[in-house]
């Protein structure tokens, strides 16, 4: 059993492994093998797997070591579709499956795997508690900004497969740079998150959150669409300073429509960066992710459809009472072609204004496509398109299973015929003949009609031995 040291503020729960192995004197093999029983775990650097393992060894609580050490609230909060199956990789020993829960694979960040730290973070941190740490809030993938200096974060890429290193911690430096005032924004308002996170505050989805902004700012239309180029024109124009160190994670062009409409989509997969970079635009203020809002906002006919049958009977109803197809395809979203369909499917008769496809050209198409005329033959015949064949056909119950009939028993003439024909010129020629020289009307009958074909074929001969 052993015992970390006092969790520094903001700390990581690597930078604290590390201290212990630093100031204890065990070995990071030995540390692994009492914890994992195996010294060749490795150790992610902010999604780090096997916490139950560590806190049961180490005699601490779980999730305070999920919720305030690790990135995982984080990822959790912008990636709620894999939050469940993150949370539990993360607490067993599956660090593989956990960074895959992550999506980071997916997200094209452009970054080695490595830690950051804040020159002068650790300057403070050396004056006030006598060691350099590494701070959780440091770690998030593509903030590059202190959140607290507005410094740029020194990084430091991890080579090694083994993470759990003696003295790997930050040191101190002397060249300090400032990043643009946006990102340093942005990393203020990740900062806060973070801190709000581990407090486990009531949490709202995130894609709710902006919709409710986004009409509160005059973004949404009355019926809930997002005026996406208003949104762009001051999107862009307030992350215009921005520097393109990582192009994935900031809008192409002032034209790049699918950045916010991708952000919007629920349950969508995207780098938390974007999440931040987004949010920090349109809240300001971190603590608005976490207000109580109006579930009324969120009320998305998108992602609460109709059943299916509810729909059907709509439809049905609106027309039997003599709507338009195009008032009813207003009134349910369904399309027109839909409409018809399911028109002719229950015999409602329909007042269209175009006149050629009258009752008498829909009696010839029925009888041609029952007798077994091509779509293309049948269109040139009545002077109709292709697509009024098919939806003519499509709309009358038996004629589709019908043709289908009729299709394969043509095909298996054709391929009848073809074997015939080759063994009334063959009489001699044995089965692999047959196969050989006729492959694709063999396998077919070998398919569809094979005691046919075992019939007509050569008796197999006898395999002869090699000796």
């Amino acid at each position: 059993m052993y015992q970390l040291p006092k969790a520094l503020p903001d700390e990581l729960l690597l930078s604290r492994l590390i201290r212990f192995i630093t100031i204890s004197g065990i070995s990071s093999s030995e540390f692994l093998q009492t914890c994992f029983g195996s010294k060749r775990i490795s150790l992610h650097p902010f999604l780090t797997s096997g916490l139950s393992s560590i806190a049961k060894v180490c005699h601490e609580s779980t999730n305070l070591l999920l919720n305030e050490q690790t990135l995982t609230p984080l990822f959790c909060f912008f990636l709620p579709v894999h939050a469940r199956n993150l949370q539990k990789m993360i607490v067993t020993i599956n660090g593989a499956r956990a960074f895959r829960s992550s999506q980071l694979v997916s997200f094209e960040s452009g970054h080695s795997l490595g830690l950051k730290s804040c020159p002068l973070c650790v300057e403070h941190d050396l004056l006030k508690y006598g060691i350099s740490y590494w701070h959780v809030s440091h770690q998030v993938p593509g903030v590059d900004t202190c959140g607290y200096h507005g410094a740029r974060l020194s990084f430091l890429k991890l080579t090694q497969r083994q993470r759990l290193i003696k003295w790997l911690l930050p040191q101190p430096e002397i060249d300090i740079r400032y990043s643009p005032l946006i990102e340093y924004e942005v990393a203020k308002f990740s900062t806060k998150l973070l801190s709000l996170l581990a407090a486990r505050q009531h949490m709202n989805q995130i894609t709710e959150v902006y919709r409710h902004y986004l009409k509160e700012n005059g973004y949404l239309t009355p019926n809930g669409r997002v005026r996406r180029k208003a949104v762009m024109q001051e999107f862009f124009k307030y992350i215009e300073n921005h520097s393109q160190t990582n192009p994935a994670m900031v809008p192409r062009t002032q034209q790049d429509y699918r950045y916010v409409s991708q952000l919007l989509e629920a349950g969508g997969s995207h780098h938390p960066y974007r999440h931040l970079l987004f949010g920090t635009w349109l809240l300001g203020d971190a603590s608005q992710a976490f207000s109580n809002l109006p579930k009324a906002d969120f009320s998305d006919k998108k992602n609460t459809p109709e059943p299916v049958n509810n729909i059907s009977n709509k439809c049905l109803n609106l027309l039997k009472a003599g709507s338009s197809l195009a008032h009813t395809s207003r009134v349910t979203g369904k399309s027109r072609c839909y409409l018809k369909r399911i028109a002719l499917l229950n015999g409602i008769s329909l007042n269209l204004k175009p006149k050629t496809l009258t009752q008498q050209v829909t009696n010839a198409i029925c009888s041609l496509a029952y007798s077994g005329f091509h779509r293309r033959e049948i269109a040139r015949r009545c002077g109709v398109g292709i697509g009024s064949v098919e939806q003519t056909i499509s709309s009358h119950s038996g004629l589709v299973e019908r043709r289908k009939q009729c299709h394969f028993q043509s095909a298996r003439r054709k391929n009848r015929f073809v074997i015939l024909k080759y063994l009334g010129s063959h009489p001699v020629s044995i089965r692999n003949d047959v196969k050989q020289q006729c492959n694709s009307a063999f396998y077919w009958l070998y398919l569809n009609d094979r005691a046919w074909l075992e019939e007509k074929l050569p008796i197999a001969c006898k395999p002869k031995g090699r000796y």
